[in-house]
C-alpha cells in the first residue's frame, strides 16, 4: 500500500495533470511534464519507489512515466476533482501547485517531514 506521501504525490498529481489509465483491476498513473521539468520528473518518480514502472522517457508531450497497476488507482479513479481537493495534506497542495508552475518543488531542496516514532 502507497504510504501517505506517495498518496499525497498522486493525489495532487491528478489534479496537475496526471491521469488512470487502463481498465478496473489494471488501472496505472501516468505522469508527464514538459522537458525542462526533468527534474521535477524525476523526483515524482523517486518519490513513488515501488509504485513506479519504467524510468521516465521522452514522449509526444515530454518526459513521463507509468506507474505499475494497484488497487489505489482503482479506488481513485471515480473520485471527483472537489473530493480529490479534500483528501489534500500540504505535499498534495504543493505538489498540485507545482504542476500548475505556482511554486516549484525542487529535488535538491525538498526533504519530505517524517512522524515521530
Amino acid at each position: 500500500m502507497p504510504d501517505d506521501a506517495q498518496v499525497q504525490i498522486i493525489l495532487g498529481s491528478l489534479l496537475g495533470g496526471a491521469h488512470i489509465e487502463g481498465a478496473p483491476g489494471e488501472r496505472c498513473l501516468r505522469v508527464a511534464h514538459e522537458i525542462g521539468r526533468a527534474s521535477y520528473v524525476w523526483w515524482k518518480y523517486e518519490r513513488l519507489g515501488a509504485l513506479a514502472a519504467d524510468a521516465p522517457c521522452i514522449a509526444e508531450d515530454g518526459l513521463s512515466f507509468m506507474t505499475i497497476a494497484h488497487p489505489v488507482f482503482d479506488d481513485l479513479a471515480p473520485l471527483s476533482h472537489k473530493r480529490i481537493r479534500q483528501l489534500l495534506a500540504p505535499l498534495g497542495l504543493a505538489v498540485w501547485m507545482s504542476d500548475h508552475g505556482r511554486i516549484e518543488l525542487r529535488a535538491d531542496v525538498f526533504v519530505p517531514l517524517r512522524r515521530a516514532a
